[in-house]
């Protein structure tokens, strides 16, 4: 259907329901909105809401209400509607505080089971690592990194001076990056 301008027949058939009209209503303004929302609006949902909530005051108008009495201003009237339901979208973002990245689902309140399965696996492997190590380098490792005792407490326990432990978990450090590529490699070659 081809259109140059809206006519008093026109908008009789759409606040009618005709759906021939309907159609070509929402494929002409579809596009402008889209146009008009994209600028103001961040998520794609929020257009598509913002578009659609018009739509639906416009044929409430047309079928409920008074109608347009300049036919012709039909476009400055689905603006105007727009506009509104556009102001109305801004407030109530702002009165609300934003949900959560996973909104309301509850499972998205419990432990990730995919995490932890990959938690567990690189807990696992540093065991298999730290327990190739030898016994002073674990010790040091587990004393600094997982108990996170004082560095000056471990150095009592080794009997040794600050800078010297310094290389003493240098050097652990160094064993245990080494053996890294190693026990990924077995692990894979495992699953493989």
């Amino acid at each position: 259907m081809e259109l140059r301008e809206f006519t008093s027949e026109y908008v009789r058939r759409l606040a009618s329901g005709d759906a021939e009209i309907e159609r070509h209503f929402t494929a002409y303004f579809s596009e402008l909105l889209l146009i008009k929302l994209r600028r103001g609006l961040r998520s794609s949902q929020s257009v598509e809401d913002v578009r659609q909530e018009t739509f639906l005051r416009v044929f409430y108008v047309l079928r409920h209400g008074q109608g347009l009495a300049s036919p012709e201003k039909l476009g400055a009237f689905v603006y105007g509607v727009c506009n509104n339901v556009l102001s109305e979208h801004y407030r109530a973002a702002s009165r609300h505080a934003p949900l959560p990245e996973n909104g309301l689902d509850p499972r998205g309140q419990g432990p990730d089971p995919e995490a932890e399965f990959v938690n567990e696996e690189r807990k696992r492997s540093v065991r298999q690592i730290l327990e190739r190590l030898p016994e002073k380098d674990r010790q040091i490792l587990h004393l600094v990194f997982i108990e996170e005792r004082d560095k000056d407490e471990v150095c009592r326990i080794f009997h040794v001076d600050r800078n010297y432990l310094r290389v003493l978990l240098h050097r652990a450090k160094n064993r245990f990056r080494d053996s890294l590529p190693k026990t990924r490699a077995s692990s894979r070659a495992a699953r493989g």
